[in-house]
């Protein structure tokens, strides 16, 4: 009985142990299945940590490069023939008026007409007036995009917004950007007007100065000697003007920057305001006298030193400050500080509002 009793343990333990075996022979079965995953996982790592071969190292620098090389011949200047000026005895009446006044005039084969009214640009800030013209009339939309870059050049072209502004009649008007010119010469200005059918771009070539003609911005007013009420009769021999304002006429230039007075002074002849960029500056400054009445000088120089003569048809004679001041344009407005230097200029007809605006910067700096 004794005997049967650990037979039967016996063949109990070893069954025990055949249990054991299969149990732990399956889990072996799991670790073999997953082995090749993860030998395959072992040998991709292996492979990533190998050095690359010089020619795949060449086309991988290739590969990361073609996005930097798209975006340089996005940003490069386009392709583009710039419309030229055109020649005074090719327009029309009233184009070559403009013309003829030293304003440029381009047009262009889809039947746009523009005119720049600040010919004279220099390095530096310049403020840019530009009337376009379309099939259906003057353009009038609140603003123009533009991009501009020097002509033959590879900088990257740069942005502005012209704003339209329109003159006090109501009726004409001129868009007006603020461009960063960092170079002298030849620059393209590219208008991209809205149409029915999408934009119609107007690329325009525009001639940049070293310098300007006319004095800029920080440099010395000319100690000019213009003409006043003391050298005649009445107003009405100093202005083309029906009704001139009388307190215009009071100061010389010279007068003015040697009492170290800020002063406004405008260059235009009122009578004879026929262009598109000719508009009534010198109510603009008499405007300006009534809001500002203390601390500044108010200059009016006409465009001609024989108003009456000119009213009555007869030949006009040109005041010589206007070669004195560099002018090649119809009006003019400065702003000179009490220091004698160009505060701000203003090429063309300018609103009462931008013109104050200057005027008020300068005040402020006493």
């Amino acid at each position: 009985m004794m005997h049967l009793n650990q037979t039967l343990g016996a063949a109990l333990l070893a069954l025990l142990i055949a249990l054991f075996a299969a149990a732990c022979g399956s889990g072996g079965d799991t670790q073999q299945q997953e082995t090749p995953a993860a030998a395959q996982a072992a040998q991709a790592e292996q492979e990533q940590a190998q050095p690359v071969p010089q020619a795949d190292q060449q086309a991988q620098a290739a590969e990361q490069a073609q996005p930097a090389e798209q975006q340089a011949v996005a940003e490069a200047p386009p392709a583009v023939d710039p419309l030229q000026p055109v020649a005074i005895d090719e327009l029309s009446p009233r184009l070559a008026l403009l013309a003829e006044g030293g304003y440029p005039v381009y047009v262009s084969e889809d039947g746009f007409t523009i005119a720049l009214g600040t010919p004279d640009l220099g390095v530096g800030q310049q403020r840019v007036s530009i009337v376009v013209e379309g099939p259906e009339g003057l353009v009038e939309f609140p603003a123009l995009a533009l991009t501009y870059w020097p002509d033959g050049g590879d900088a990257a072209p740069a942005e502005a917004l012209a704003s339209f502004t329109r003159f006090p009649d109501g009726i004409r008007g001129f868009h007006l950007a603020q461009l960063e010119l960092d170079q002298a010469g030849l620059w393209v200005v590219n208008l991209r007007v809205p149409t029915v059918d999408g934009f119609t771009e107007l690329p325009l070539s525009v001639q940049v100065r070293a310098e300007t003609l006319a004095p800029a911005v920080g440099q010395q007013a000319p100690s000019s000697a213009n003409r006043t009420l003391r050298d005649v009769e009445g107003a009405e021999q100093l202005s083309t003007g029906a009704e001139p304002d009388a307190a215009l006429y009071e100061l010389t230039v010279a007068e003015a920057l040697s009492a170290g007075q800020p002063f406004v002074i405008v260059f235009a002849s009122p009578g004879f305001c026929t262009n598109a960029f000719c508009g009534p500056q010198v109510e603009v400054l008499s405007e300006l006298r009534l809001l500002h009445p203390e601390g500044v000088a108010y200059i009016h120089v006409d465009l001609y030193e024989n108003p009456l003569e000119v009213r009555r048809g007869e030949v006009p004679v040109e005041t010589p400050l206007l070669e004195e001041w560099g002018l090649e344009t119809d009006e003019w407005t400065f702003i000179v500080g009490a220091d004698g230097l160009v505060a701000a200029r203003f090429e063309a007809f300018a609103p009462i509002e931008e013109v104050e605006a200057a005027l008020t910067e300068v005040l402020a700096r006493g």
